[in-house]
């Protein structure tokens, strides 16, 4: 809990450790910070890459970016400082500030964060292409500006999520996300949480494929 916006966290990997990571950062009572990261591959050598990025987002933080700086940065220092041959990642990034009545928010080649507000679902999605060592140019800083009032809803995720396949290899897909979002929207936090993940549960036919990592907000 933040001022007035509370926070639930998910992470499983697919394998003991994986790529995927969260972070929410309080930087004072005026400001909070929140990223979630889903960098390329599985296993040991995604998690140490993760790491590295992890490590270089609070630096960065304390340096005081913003959401679009901060993706900039990163890009910068995985082409930079790894260097390594067709690894990628995409993240997607939220600044809080006036005891969470405005966000600033960005994101690059990660699924559509949603929003929901006074019963609609929003899609924010990405304005930029994937981050890393495949792409050269670095994003944009573009960063939407959004207003929000008690009740909104954030629901951040990492492909894991909707990347998920029935036993008639049909994917979840962010449609059904949505729809799973939108059912339990109603609910408390905690229990909006873990009916996300028992929808998720139920569609998925067979073992877990990827790592999940899952970020709800509400502001109250």
């Amino acid at each position: 809990m933040w001022g007035r916006v509370a926070v639930e966290t998910y992470y499983s990997p697919v394998h003991t450790v994986g790529g995927d990571f969260g972070l929410v950062l309080p930087h004072s009572d005026e400001l909070l910070s929140l990223l979630v990261c889903d960098v390329s591959g599985h296993g040991i050598g995604s998690a140490l890459l993760a790491n590295r990025i992890y490590a270089e987002t609070l630096h960065e933080l304390e340096r005081n970016s913003g959401p679009g700086g901060l993706l900039r940065r990163l890009h910068t220092f995985v082409r930079d400082q790894i260097g390594l041959e067709g690894f990628y990642f995409t993240a997607a990034a939220a600044r809080f500030v006036q005891r969470g009545r405005r966000m600033t928010f960005a994101s690059a080649g990660h699924p559509p964060t949603m929003l929901v507000s006074d019963g609609m679902l929003r899609l924010l999605e990405s304005r930029s292409a994937i981050l890393g060592c495949v792409v050269d140019a670095a994003p944009s800083e573009c960063v939407e500006e959004i207003d929000l009032t008690p009740g909104d809803r954030l629901v951040l995720y990492t492909d894991g999520f909707v990347e998920v396949f029935n036993d008639r290899d049909e994917m979840l897909g962010v449609e059904g996300l949505e729809e799973l979002v939108r059912k339990s929207a109603q609910k408390a936090l905690p229990e909006m949480k873990q009916a996300i993940l028992d929808g998720v549960a139920e569609w998925r036919h067979g073992p877990l494929t990827d790592d999940m990592s899952l970020v709800l907000v509400e502001l109250r």
